[in-house]
């Protein structure tokens, strides 16, 4: 009987640790599948505003019924905000929105600050300056996807390694 709970004990604490090292590196791979879908998003509001004239809470909505996930939801979000303002400026709705649905996303600080940096220029610029602040977003997106991939790539098998071998050693020292 003494056998069966040091195994089970065993199972259990490898299966944890592979678990935590599993988590760890599926971090990464949720946040590429958030940037790459607010990279869509952001093209989607590109030719929405090169090629539209709708109001922005119309062009936001239609955005997001477009995306999946927490982003299109977010989206959707700011703009039922914005079509009803109430004296509030696009740029603090746009922050408020993300901020509270941050913890929906896998988004990093860096991310956020990009996200709420580029919503400073929603609403208030011409077409031309609001295509070059989506550009500019768009080239964030696409280096914060290349450096997530180099990292997944890097640590990916380092975080599962790194479950299998604690797992390991804290199997050896407890028996």
């Amino acid at each position: 009987m003494e056998l069966i709970f040091h195994i089970a004990g065993i199972l259990l604490i490898m299966g944890s640790t592979v678990w935590t090292g599993a988590t760890l590196a599926a971090r990464e791979k949720y946040r590429l599948r958030d940037l790459g879908e607010l990279e869509r998003g952001v093209l989607l509001l590109e030719g929405q505003i090169a090629y539209l004239s709708a109001p922005l809470p119309e062009v936001l909505e239609s955005v997001g019924w477009k995306m999946e996930g927490a982003a299109g939801e977010i989206f959707r979000q700011a703009a039922e905000r914005m079509a009803c303002r109430d004296g509030v400026s696009a740029e603090e709705i746009w922050a408020d929105v993300w901020k509270a649905g941050q913890k929906e996303t896998f988004f990093r600080q860096e991310d956020m600050d990009a996200l709420l940096l580029f919503g400073k220029t929603l609403g208030f610029l011409d077409k031309e300056q609001q295509k070059n602040s989506i550009r500019l977003f768009l080239r964030y997106l696409e280096s914060a996807q290349e450096q997530g991939r180099r990292r997944l790539d890097k640590n990916g098998r380092l975080y599962y390694g790194m479950g299998v071998l604690s797992g390991l050693m804290l199997v050896t020292v407890l028996l």
